[in-house]
């Protein structure tokens, strides 16, 4: 072969050996990032104390969690709140015994009441046979005089009569006893002369 010229396998050796310089040259660059990368790593976790880290309380976490009540009271919620499905339910009910309790008592008492024995009214005295004294339509409003000589005074619509003890007025009636608020009066007929009537004083 003349010594001027290149062989192919000249040529296969340069372009390996050119490879291998590039891969070396690469291959010291990265390992020295890499580990300055690691060594500033390494100065922060040793610098870092382990105090200064946030604790969390497991403790805490294991307690019993306050069960959430639907029906009670919200403090960011002023208005009242309506009533559950249950408590209507429960009002219904009560209502509905509250009226069968006044039915009930009110059929207790018409019963109780058809039940009692009728009273039985005690039978007018039957009326006198024969005539009827005179009714007395005048009355009595007081006395004048004495007490030994009293003068009874009755009136009659604007008329007033005056008569004392034994003396008659409207010719029926006779005066038997005159008293402070009261006077006896009988009558003139025979037939009436064991009845009277007292008058008492109008006022």
């Amino acid at each position: 072969m003349a010594s001027g010229k290149v062989s192919k396998r000249e040529i296969v050796l340069a372009l390996i050996l050119v490879a291998a310089g590039i891969w070396y040259v690469w291959y010291l660059t990265g390992s020295g990032t890499a580990g300055s990368a690691a060594g500033a790593a390494g100065d922060a976790l040793a610098a870092f104390d382990a105090d200064d880290a946030p604790r969390v309380r497991m403790d805490l976490l294991a307690g019993v969690a306050e069960p959430y009540d639907q029906n009670g009271r919200d403090l960011f919620k002023y208005s009242k709140r309506p009533p559950t499905a249950a408590e209507l339910e429960a009002e219904r009910r009560r209502l509905e015994a509250e009226r069968l309790a006044r039915e009930a008592a009110l059929k207790k008492q018409r019963e109780a009441r058809q039940n009692r024995p009728a009273v039985q009214r005690p039978a007018a005295p039957p009326r006198p046979s024969g005539p009827r004294a005179p009714r007395i339509t005048f009355k009595y409003i007081g006395y004048l005089g004495p007490k030994d000589d009293r003068i009874a005074v009755f009136e009659q619509g604007e008329q007033l009569i005056l008569a004392r003890v034994g003396e008659t007025v409207q010719n029926q009636f006779r005066v038997r006893e005159i008293e402070y608020e009261t006077v006896v009066m009988g009558y003139t007929d025979p037939r009436f002369e064991k009845l009277s009537e007292t008058l008492n004083q109008s006022r």
